[in-house]
């Protein structure tokens, strides 16, 4: 399985391309386009594609297993830390949909 949540078509492509065959790709969040070659993108790996707004609680307690469980390296993901009481600012800038992911540092 991968997981897009960048929303850019290069992101997007780049996670349909590494996912292994019979294996599911997820976008999600809103953005851009999306231009695959069907057939060897798609069609012969055998593919799932899944979109998504957002995750429910439950999915996102399963992404936060794996990451933790696999110790994948999410700290170059962020583009804005945040601590809890800066939470205003950080939903002002998210809010306009411009800058990158951020993150509430507890």
């Amino acid at each position: 399985m991968t997981l897009d949540t960048c929303g850019t078509a290069e992101g997007r492509v780049i996670a349909v391309r590494a996912t292994k065959a019979w294996g599911t790709a997820c976008f999600v969040g809103e953005g851009g386009n999306v231009t695959l070659d069907v057939s060897p993108d798609l069609l012969r790996k055998q593919l799932t594609i899944v979109g998504s707004w957002t995750f429910s609680t439950v999915v996102q307690a399963d992404c936060a297993r794996f990451i933790a469980e696999r110790k994948v390296p999410v700290d170059d993901l962020f583009t804005h830390r945040w601590q809890l009481r800066e939470a205003e600012e950080a939903y002002q800038v998210f809010d306009r949909q411009t800058d990158g992911k951020g993150v509430f540092m507890m």
